[in-house]
């Protein structure tokens, strides 16, 4: 059955609507947004279709990003991005416009396919939609400790997760797992919260067994387990409940070792881990030309101003950030340590 939600999102609004298996995939992910009253005009626009198929790519489009099934297009002169993840997922997005239009080719689309739909094929729209809006992303995970960020950008294997975990039970507030945002705002450059879920896999769960408890059950064909770290997001100047229903919210365990989400902070540190083989964890100062180069296969050279503004941007958060390189080893407060003593 078609359905829709609404959502706040640093100061824009998202409406996601169409088929429901895929909408409710995708608030799991958003749950801790803000929501809103539907009937407003939204901002952004993401639908979700089943069984048909969205206009295909026009042949001219060039490749901007290079996924591990299918392909991600860019057409210049309709400036339209256009994904294919597979043969039966699809994408069209139109961030002039603000929306775009995901699709599943059947209708038996479960299982790992809407895990595709609702995560890598949902975040790339989305975050060319926000990029045109000011909003640039990182491929990182972020925590904050005194109003100063610690971002932790890295591909799936770097080991932010298990960091992320660690480093929340040690006390630092959680702006998200594997997606950030940067904003130019009056007092400078911003790092913003995407409070997403954690997809955690066994080998991360092994150094948190008590997390057990906090869970969400196996999802069929999906990779990974999820974990919710905090059940609030803390808005400048209130405080809002995750967006879910009383029956959603049943049964729903306390925030992670009583995380925070923090909605925005200063830039601070910028370490970029790697999983080392080694026993000890060890900490070593990053040029901040070396660390931009890094950043820079965030960028989607779509259309050039937005493209060149968040180039800029991310070389703004290499500059504004003390840059280190954590080589980590199997011990974990080890890592922990090192990192709160950046802070100290």
């Amino acid at each position: 059955m078609p359905t829709g939600r609404s959502y706040a999102l640093h100061g824009l609004h998202l409406a996601v609507s169409g088929w429901g298996e895929a909408v409710d995939a995708l608030h799991a992910r958003l749950a801790c947004l803000p929501v809103l009253e539907a009937g407003t005009g939204p901002d952004l626009e993401l639908e979700f279709v089943a069984g048909l198929e969205p206009e295909r790519a026009s042949g001219v489009g060039r490749p901007v990003y290079d996924p591990p099934e299918g392909t991600v297009l860019y057409e210049d002169e309709r400036d339209r991005l256009v994904l294919e993840l597979g043969p039966r997922l699809r994408a069209v997005c139109e961030p002039g416009l603000g929306r775009a239009r995901l699709a599943c080719l059947g209708i038996d689309c479960e299982g790992g396919d809407l895990w595709t739909l609702s995560h890598p094929l949902a975040t790339l729209p989305l975050v060319e939609l926000l990029k045109r809006r000011g909003l640039y992303s990182v491929h990182a995970a972020g925590l904050c400790r005194n109003g100063r960020g610690l971002v932790l950008p890295g591909t799936s294997g770097a080991g932010k997760s298990t960091l992320t975990i660690a480093l929340v039970r040690a006390g630092f507030g959680f702006l998200g797992d594997d997606t950030l945002f940067l904003a130019q705002r009056p007092e400078g450059l911003r790092l913003l919260a995407f409070p997403d879920e954690v997809d955690l896999t066994e080998p991360t769960l092994a150094f948190f067994p008590e997390l057990t408890s906090h869970l969400a059950s196996p999802r069929p064909g999906w990779r990974k387990r999820q974990l919710r770290i905090a059940d609030r997001l803390g808005l400048p100047g209130e405080a809002t409940g995750c967006s879910q229903s009383p029956k959603e919210r049943a049964g729903q365990t306390e925030p992670v070792y009583g995380a925070e989400v923090v909605w925005e902070c200063a830039p601070g540190h910028l370490v970029f881990p790697r999983v080392s083989g080694k026993e000890e964890s060890r900490l070593t100062p990053l040029d901040p030309g070396e660390a931009l180069l890094e950043l820079v296969p965030n960028v989607l050279l779509t259309e050039p101003a937005s493209s060149q503004a968040h180039l800029d941007a991310l070389a703004g958060l290499a500059n504004a950030s003390a840059c280190w390189r954590l080589e980590t080893g199997s011990d974990l407060d080890g890592a922990v340590r090192l990192l709160e003593e950046l802070f100290a």
